[in-house]
C-alpha cells in the first residue's frame, strides 16, 4: 500500500493494510487529526522531506515524536522514541479509502486518562466502508 501527503511529497509504503485503525481524542491526535495504524519500522518504507516534533509534556504520551511533511504540513506518522517500545504509527488518512475497506476502526477516549495505569476507555468501534467511520 502507498499512501501520499497532500502535496505528493512524502510517501509512506506498507506491504499490508493495518489490522486496526485508532481514532484517539488525546490532544495530541485530535491535533494531528490523524487516524492511525501500527507497523515495526522495519515495516514501512518513507520518502521525502518530514520534520519532527516531540513535546516533553504530555504525561503519559510522550515518548512519541510527530512526523510532518515539511512542505503542505500533513502529518504523516509517529516514531516511538521510549526505551521500551519499538513503533510507528502511520497516518492511514495518507492512504486512498477504498484500499482500507473492511479494516476495523477502535475509537478510544484517552482525555479522561489521570494517569499512565489507566487504560484508555474505548466508546466506539465501526469499519472503513460502513459509512460512519473514517
Amino acid at each position: 500500500m502507498k499512501g501520499q501527503c497532500l502535496c505528493r511529497s512524502v510517501t509512506i509504503e506498507v506491504e499490508n493494510a493495518p489490522e486496526f485503525i485508532n481514532i484517539c481524542n488525546c490532544r495530541l491526535c485530535r491535533k494531528l487529526g490523524s487516524a492511525w495504524g501500527y507497523y515495526l519500522p522495519q515495516a514501512i518504507t518513507l520518502s521525502g522531506a518530514t520534520t519532527a516534533y516531540s513535546r516533553d509534556d504530555l504525561g503519559y504520551q510522550a515518548g512519541c515524536e510527530t512526523h510532518f511533511c515539511t512542505n503542505c504540513g500533513t502529518s504523516t506518522h509517529f516514531v516511538v522514541t521510549h526505551p521500551d517500545h519499538e513503533g510507528v504509527g502511520v497516518n492511514t488518512r495518507l492512504f486512498e479509502q477504498e484500499t482500507l475497506q473492511g479494516i476495523a476502526v477502535h475509537y478510544y477516549d484517552t482525555r479522561s486518562r489521570n494517569s499512565p495505569e489507566d487504560q484508555p476507555e474505548r466508546t466506539g468501534e465501526g469499519t472503513i466502508g460502513d459509512g460512519h467511520s473514517f
